[in-house]
C-alpha cells in the first residue's frame, strides 16, 4: 500500500479548463469580449499576457510588437496607453496552423489589467509577463495586491530570465 508524505491540499483554485488568451481562436483574443465568453462557456480560468506601456501602464496583449494584431509595426513597451491602436480583425490564431479569427469586431480596444481585475474579481487567472521589464513585475504585483487576489492569480513567465527577476523582486513570504 503506498504511504502518503503529505497531507491532502485544498487550494483555492480548482481549474479543469483554462481559457487561453480569453479563448483566442472564438473571439479577438485577449479583450473583454474574449473574457466574458469564456467565462458564459464555463471556463475556470482565464489565461493573459501582459506588457508595459510607455506610461508605465501594464496592458492585455500576447504580442509586443502590434503588427500581427493591429497591423502596425509598433511596440507596446514604446507606446503610451492612449495611443496604443485598436485590433484589426481577422487576427491570425498563432497556436492553430492557418486559423484566423475575426471576433466580435466592437470590441477592437487592449484592456489594463486593472480592468480585467475589476471585472472579474473572483475569476482565478494566469498572467504570463511577456517582457523581462523590473517595472512589469512590480505594477504587476501592485495590481493583484491592490485587487487583493494572491489566492486567485498565478503568474509568472515561460522566460526563465523573467522568472528569476520574479523571484529577485517580489517577497512571496510576505504575501502568498
Amino acid at each position: 500500500y503506498p504511504h502518503l508524505l503529505h497531507k491532502k491540499k485544498n487550494p483555492p483554485v480548482k481549474c479543469r479548463h483554462i481559457s487561453h488568451r480569453g479563448g483566442a481562436a472564438e473571439n479577438l483574443e485577449n479583450t473583454m469580449t474574449a473574457f466574458r465568453h469564456a467565462i458564459d462557456c464555463g471556463t475556470n480560468m482565464l489565461e493573459i499576457d501582459v506588457h508595459i506601456t510607455k506610461d508605465g501602464q501594464v496592458v492585455v496583449s500576447h504580442d509586443s510588437c502590434l503588427l500581427r494584431t493591429c497591423q502596425k509595426s509598433i511596440h507596446v513597451h514604446e507606446t503610451d496607453y492612449k495611443d496604443l491602436p485598436m485590433l484589426e480583425p481577422p487576427l491570425k490564431v498563432t497556436f492553430t496552423k492557418g486559423e484566423w479569427c475575426s471576433g466580435d469586431s466592437n470590441d477592437r480596444r487592449m484592456p489594463l489589467l486593472s480592468e480585467v481585475f475589476e471585472a472579474f474579481p473572483n475569476i482565478p487567472i494566469n498572467i504570463d509577463l511577456k517582457a523581462a521589464d523590473e517595472n512589469l513585475i512590480l505594477q504587476t504585483d501592485a495590481l493583484i495586491r491592490k485587487y487583493k487576489r494572491e489566492n486567485l492569480t498565478v503568474w509568472g513567465s515561460a522566460n526563465d530570465a523573467m522568472l528569476q527577476k520574479i523571484h529577485l523582486q517580489v517577497d512571496y513570504n510576505e504575501c502568498y
